[in-house]
């Protein structure tokens, strides 16, 4: 096979490629080219996982203070609702308390208090008279002795309803009774809150 071209023809493209060598300097510049490029891929790479990473937990963080305030507003929220159910409660049992002490039926608001205690959460009821002494209670062994004994000071004391602390971590509700004139006596419910919001 002759490689020899004849007088005065050029030789094809790729035949050129393959017959011209290159200096070794400009191979270095292209091979160093080729590493800059790498690199700067390289870092451009790890310049953008760097910012999705900070956007990942800029969002994470968003997200968790969005659902932390959101958490706290529905508890808020039923944290109120839950007193206003429970104000609502301490009105009905005072009107049901009232009408049996007016007609000197006792036996009756004891009825009511044995179904009271009957609910979840319910520890004892009693019914102060206004000299602070039981008149009916939930637990018999507690009949004719002294409410303030029971609980906090003060809790005969409330007009209307009041929600008090009590001890070890129970709530009391302390309700009025009032008659035509004067107060009649007051209801004291011991009861522990269940929680209104499970945490999350």
């Amino acid at each position: 096979m002759n490689d020899t071209l004849p007088p005065g023809s050029t030789p094809a493209l790729p035949g050129k490629l393959q017959t011209t060598r290159l200096p070794l300097w400009v191979s270095l510049v292209l091979l160093v080219l080729l590493v800059i490029s790498l690199g700067w891929q390289w870092v451009a790479l790890n310049r953008a996982e760097t910012r999705l990473e900070n956007e990942r937990q800029s969002m994470t963080a968003q997200f968790q203070n969005d659902r932390s305030a959101l958490i706290a507003q529905v508890r808020q929220r039923a944290e109120i609702q839950a007193a206003d159910t429970q104000r609502r409660f301490g009105q009905a049992l005072a009107w049901a308390v009232r009408g049996e002490m007016i007609r000197n039926n006792l036996d009756q608001v004891d009825q009511f208090f044995n179904e009271i205690i009957k609910l979840e959460g319910v520890g004892r009821v009693i019914l102060a008279g206004t000299d602070g002494k039981v008149l009916v209670s939930s637990d018999r062994k507690f009949l004719s002795s002294d409410a303030t004994a029971l609980h906090p000071a003060g809790a005969l004391e409330h007009d209307g309803i009041a929600i008090l602390d009590d001890a070890e971590g129970s709530k009391l509700m302390a309700i009025s009774i009032m008659g035509l004139n004067a107060r009649l006596g007051t209801v004291l419910l011991s009861y522990r809150p269940s929680a209104v919001l499970p945490d999350m």
